[in-house]
């Protein structure tokens, strides 16, 4: 695909929405866009986190093992940021991720991104609360879940 597709993708994802110019140009450039089939593993619990992802269209289950068994426990949509422990040492992913249906995403280069946080630290800590915001929506969200399991 063009660098205009790609363009185009990332400038309309709802997590750069109101991004200075000059941001999204420095996210641009660890950007890149893929894909997965339903059935994917997207990442594993364990593994190095190397990138994080702005879900365009698609499904992702965040699954834990529990007694040898994946288990869902949540389900992120099109439009969400998947993954943020590639800001956290030692930087390995929590949970595994694997495609409910075919995804279709822009990755972003943990390890470029965070050299670019570093030289511009405007950036850097814009882009960490925007991920904070997002981390913070994930746990209301599995609050949410807790509270409907457990009943009135």
């Amino acid at each position: 695909m063009s660098d205009d597709v790609l363009d185009t993708q990332l400038r309309t994802h709802p997590f750069v929405k109101d991004m200075a110019p000059d941001h999204v140009a420095r996210l641009r450039e660890h950007a890149s866009l893929t894909g997965f089939k339903s059935g994917d593993v997207i990442f594993r619990r364990g593994d190095p986190a190397m990138e994080f992802y702005l879900l365009k269209t698609g499904l992702v289950n965040l699954q834990v093992e529990t007694g040898g068994i994946p288990r869902t426990i949540q389900t992120i949509t099109e439009g969400s940021v998947l993954g943020w422990s590639w800001l956290f040492e030692p930087r390995l992913w929590e949970f595994t991720a694997v495609a409910q249906t075919p995804v279709r995403a822009i990755a972003i280069d943990a390890a470029g991104l965070l050299g670019s946080c570093e030289e511009d630290t405007d950036f850097g800590y814009r882009l960490v609360l925007r991920v904070s915001e997002a981390m913070a929506e994930r746990l209301h969200a599995a609050r949410r879940e807790v509270r409907n399991l457990a009943g009135p």
